[in-house]
């Protein structure tokens, strides 16, 4: 899903409820009553806008500073962002314990001894580059 996409989303889910507030019945059995559910929505519309623009922060920082995967070898370094700075991170290829490659979020997810590591798209100068990253994983 774009960031725009999740964007509108919890901006509906915050002014929504707000506007024409609503409640969850059952038949004839109240669940929740508008309150309740006015709260439950603009607190993850809330939570869900903060992650989004922190993760856009995050995509501006890497951007902004270059921050790319590097192969030497069997030792992969890759950037890491905290607080508006890159940190490089590095693993061995032979400590990963498994791979997932998740199409939709664009993502590559790798499990190591040590940590999980989660490498977008984004961070490749391309798609050609990607795959032959996938590629040397697949190894």
């Amino acid at each position: 899903m774009s960031k725009l996409t999740t964007i509108g989303i919890a901006l509906f889910m915050i002014v929504f409820p707000l506007i024409a507030p609503f409640g969850i019945r059952i038949g004839r059995m109240r669940i929740l009553g508008p309150t309740a559910v006015t709260v439950i929505f603009v607190v993850g519309g809330a939570a869900l806008l903060i992650f989004t623009l922190l993760e856009i922060r995050k995509a501006r920082v890497l951007a902004a500073l270059g921050g790319s995967i590097t192969v030497d070898g069997d030792l992969v370094t890759y950037p890491v962002v905290k607080k508006d700075k890159i940190e490089q991170g590095q693993f061995n290829i032979t400590d990963i314990e498994w791979v997932k490659y998740d199409e939709e979020e664009d993502e590559c997810k790798i499990k190591t001894v040590d940590d999980h590591i989660i490498l977008r798209t984004d961070f490749f100068e391309n798609q050609e580059a990607y795959e032959d990253f996938r590629a040397l994983l697949g190894k």
